[in-house]
């Protein structure tokens, strides 16, 4: 399976964290981005407090600029794409250059909506280029372990912002099931009670409150 240190743990997972929040935020953003375009409302108030960040907005045409662009902002998709490229520069031994180059093309895309009057086009560069940075990490890099860490974080991110934002519910158990899936393929360390939350409610289908279990897919994993 391969051994990696707790520090080389931490750099993959969230590696996977911020290359889904990445790609789930962007695409939320297009959204919004539209409606606003439409002349329609965007409420991101009850966004700020679903994702339980600071609402620091001064308006939705500030917040659509600013959540993602604004470097300065810590819950910014700019700051996520800086702390995925971060992980990714660490990782180049054992992700690969190919694989580290498609951060690099969705950073270098994220900078160049972040400079445009209408930055759709390339914030949908950004998706293109962390979808292929998936398809690499899954063909160039050999070790399973390393996929399945990033690939168990990409998920932790998923179920996270599905139950914070509440869409796609639906898609709920099966994702948690996914997660189960890939942690028995991997050395991570878990907390155990947050592990038997998650799988009364994927295997047995207990109902559980969504709260409640969001702070066990959050502290499931310690690294």
């Amino acid at each position: 399976m391969g051994t990696f240190s707790l520090s080389q743990q931490n750099r993959l997972f969230w590696l996977g964290r911020y290359s889904e929040r990445v790609r789930t935020t962007v695409q939320f953003m297009l959204e919004q981005y539209d409606r606003l375009l439409d002349g329609g409302a965007v409420d991101y108030p009850r966004f700020c407090r679903d994702m339980g960040i600071p609402c620091i907005y001064e308006s939705a045409e500030d917040f659509c600029r600013r959540y993602l662009f604004d470097p300065g902002d810590p819950s910014s998709i700019q700051s996520s794409v800086e702390a995925m490229l971060g992980n990714g520069m660490v990782l180049r031994e054992t992700i690969s250059t190919p694989t580290l180059a498609y951060l690099q093309m969705a950073h270098s895309a994220m900078d160049l909506a972040a400079h445009s009057e209408s930055p759709s086009v390339e914030l949908q560069w950004v998706l293109d280029d962390i979808m292929a940075f998936r398809g690499s990490l899954a063909d160039a890099v050999e070790s399973e372990q390393s996929r399945n860490i990033v690939k168990s974080g990409g998920i932790v991110e998923r179920i996270s912002l599905m139950l914070r934002l509440s869409f796609l519910l639906e898609q709920l158990e099966g994702e948690l099931r996914k997660l189960l899936n890939r942690l028995y393929k991997t050395d991570l360390p878990v907390n155990q009670e947050a592990l038997e939350v998650i799988t009364r409610r994927a295997v047995e289908g207990e109902q559980t409150e969504r709260l409640a279990l969001l702070r066990a897919v959050e502290g499931l994993i310690r690294v």
